[in-house]
């Protein structure tokens, strides 16, 4: 389009049959004027002698947006550089991933080409001891995670005979109970398994969804969080439970015993007991898998090079996002820069004109394509306006925000 600055038009609304019949109604040059008309570039005559330079409080207020977009602006950068800057490989994420990959594929050349004892013994650390090890440690912290998750799941629904509960004059509390209570518990009360079982579910649907990269690292912090939020609950109906025994007892000897929750060392012991060992737990689960996939060297790294590609694709469409930002945000900025310094007319004038131009555009369009044709192309810009002029004030009303 022409540059259309510094118009003055007796009729705003002959102005826009003019320029309606200049462009053939198109919709696109009808809102490149709309944007000329928004500007003050073109204007009437009675509106000509109203521009006034916008007040130095508003110009004051522009310029902090402006330079909130510019701080923005330079930490979006920064994210954008972080993952991809060649120049210093230890800023940027992508060149990171990919030298490993290159070391990865670098190894696969030498064990595909090599099979000398040396090179096994370079790349197959694979240890049986360790293994078993660590087998033998995930076995036995597999039987105290049942033992526990039930026995603290019975104490606290079912609750305990207060005469158990204290002996020689003092509160002996047995969180884990006797091997043969737990075989009770199991024959008598099977559904209290379901504890234990939800809690071994979550511990493996961690390490699954973990294996799938960091899209789903939402996911496992979610499932971590289930698991932690399971055991507060555990740790608060224990401490609630022997509180209730302690009050029904009524004994001088014990009042001391009676304490909030977070003064209360059992709630703790609770917590660390069940969250803690199933962090444990669940560390040594993910150490017995890493063991038992050395055994093959080329699966090993086939999938270990296929991770940090996904990796890199996620962080490459991060970066992307990050850039239509940078756009966004550079865009803004200059049309504030460019507002700072317009002379303006009110929101109000500005509508006036945008809307005797609509009625000038919409009359010239009711001549050339005739009534029914007419009225949709009508009802077009009509919905076109309304959108812009909505627009007009939000982005005004934002230099008061």
């Amino acid at each position: 389009m022409p540059d259309l600055s510094n118009i003055v038009v007796k009729d705003m609304r002959e102005y826009g049959v003019e320029q309606a019949g200049t462009y053939k109604g198109g919709i696109e040059a009808y809102k490149g004027l709309l944007n000329k008309v928004r500007s003050g570039s073109i204007l009437s005559e009675q509106d000509s002698l109203r521009l006034l330079p916008k007040t130095e409080d508003t110009r004051i207020r522009i310029q902090k947006q402006i330079e909130a977009l510019l701080e923005k602006f330079y930490e979006v950068k920064g994210k954008v550089e972080e993952i991809h800057n060649s120049r210093d490989i230890t800023k940027g994420l992508v060149p990171i991933k990919q030298t490993e990959i290159n070391l990865l594929k670098n190894q696969l050349d030498e064990i595909n080409t090599a099979h000398s004892p040396r090179h096994q013994a370079m790349y197959n650390s694979f240890s049986w001891g360790t293994f078993l090890f660590l087998l033998f440690l995930l076995v036995a912290l597999s039987f105290y995670l049942l033992y526990f998750y039930m026995s603290v799941a019975d104490f606290a629904l079912n609750g305990v005979d207060p005469m158990t509960l204290f002996q020689e004059g003092r509160l002996n509390i047995q969180l884990l109970p006797s091997l043969r209570r737990l075989v009770y518990l199991i024959i008598n009360y099977p559904p209290l398994i379901v504890f234990p079982t939800i809690f071994f579910a979550l511990g493996t649907s961690i390490h699954l969804f973990s294996e799938r990269g960091m899209s789903y690292r939402k996911v496992v912090w979610g499932l971590l969080s289930l698991v932690f939020i399971g055991d507060i609950l555990l740790a608060l109906q224990v401490h609630t439970a022997v509180n209730e025994i302690l009050i029904k007892l009524n004994r001088d000897e014990f009042k001391s015993l009676i304490v909030p929750v977070f003064a209360d060392s059992r709630f703790y012991l609770v917590l660390f007991l069940g969250f803690g060992v199933f962090a444990i737990w669940s560390s040594v689960y993910y150490l017995m898998q890493m063991e038992w996939g050395k055994r093959n060297q080329l699966k090993l790294r086939y999938k270990r090079i296929h991770r940090l590609q996904d990796e890199i694709l996620q962080l490459e469409e991060k970066r992307m996002l990050y850039e239509t930002e940078l756009q966004q945000i550079t865009q803004r900025a200059d049309d504030l820069s460019k507002e700072k310094d317009r002379l303006v007319l009110p929101v109000d004038a500005i509508e006036k004109n945008i809307n005797y131009f609509r009625d000038g555009w919409n009359g010239y369009l009711a001549t050339l394509y005739g009534r029914e044709k007419g009225e949709e192309q009508i009802k077009l810009i009509n919905e076109r306006t309304d959108a812009y002029i909505k627009e007009l004030k939000e982005f005004q009303e934002s230099y008061f925000k």
